[in-house]
């Protein structure tokens, strides 16, 4: 491992404060509750992205890498008849079950890539910031194509590897794009480093943890990249309704003046272009069918 590399991590982490948005995220993870109610207002600010294709009224709805629960919450908030929140920690699945004021709620502890459930039964599939962390990618996409009914759709917004926060570090390592520079390694050391200072892991709840004493590189991640996962839609052969690339910053630009909506043009354009895509997306977003 090099000093150089962990010296300059450290030094980097001290110049660079950390970002709201990890803070935001630091302290949901502190309970249950909160972080059930930071997914549902997620879900609230992710949804739009979708636009006119988001119609889930009356229809049955499948939350892959659910969580505690709150993005199903959300979907049977907006009109879902049924919304299964579908996730492979059992903890997650115990927490998702207090939501009993969503009487159409049904929390499921299952690999995504195995789904117990029969062809063409899910009219909606939906996939909030969790497709980087399942481990057989090609496998369930399948599986979601299998269970998708030929009307159906497959809503997907998950980051690639390469994106500004793709290294999962954020409490640890503030700044972006870390895994672009450092080894894994130096950036785990780094990140143990970091939490004997801030001793918060032991108090997150336990699906947000990370065993820093057996980790041995980027924790829960299956590094997929834009250029992969385009690959993988083709050769499953998922026709793509709808594909955004979005940029870093994208949300706050998008809220600016018409400098700051100027540079958001220049990082779409940049975002579309292949060589510079995997580092100026921080977001992909795709509406599937069969």
């Amino acid at each position: 491992m090099s000093r150089l590399g962990l010296w300059l991590v450290e030094h980097i982490n001290k110049i660079i404060p950390p970002q709201p948005m990890h803070q935001e995220l630091a302290t949901a993870k502190l309970s249950d509750d909160d972080y059930q109610k930071r997914d549902h207002e997620e879900a609230a600010l992710v949804i739009p992205v979708f636009g006119a294709h988001w119609q889930i009224e009356g229809k049955r709805v499948l939350d892959v890498g659910g969580g505690l629960g709150g993005k199903a919450a959300y979907c049977v908030d907006y009109g879902a008849r049924q919304a299964i929140s579908l996730d492979r920690r059992t903890y997650s699945n115990q927490v998702a079950i207090r939501l009993t004021q969503h009487g159409a709620l049904y929390p499921l502890t299952a690999d995504a890539a195995f789904m117990p459930f029969s062809d063409n039964s899910f009219d909606v599939i939906l996939s909030v910031n969790a497709f980087e962390h399942i481990e057989n990618v090609r496998a369930t996409l399948q599986a979601c194509k299998r269970i998708l009914k030929p009307d159906g759709l497959i809503f997907l917004y998950f980051p690639p590897f390469y994106s500004p926060w793709g290294a999962h570090l954020d409490g640890w390592i503030n700044f972006p794009w870390p895994h672009l520079f450092f080894s894994d390694r130096t950036l785990i050391e780094a990140a143990q480093r970091a939490e004997m200072r801030l001793a918060r892991n032991a108090d997150y709840i336990p699906p947000a943890q990370v065993d820093w004493d057996s980790v041995q590189q980027l924790p829960d991640l299956n590094r997929v990249t834009v250029k992969q996962f385009l690959t993988l839609i083709r050769d499953l052969e998922l026709r793509v309704v709808m594909q955004r690339m979005l940029p870093f910053g994208w949300r706050y630009l998008s809220q600016r003046g018409w400098l700051a909506k100027s540079i958001l043009a220049l990082l779409n354009y940049l975002a579309r272009l292949p060589f510079l895509r995997e580092v100026v997306t921080t977001k992909m977003v795709f509406v599937l069918t069969k």
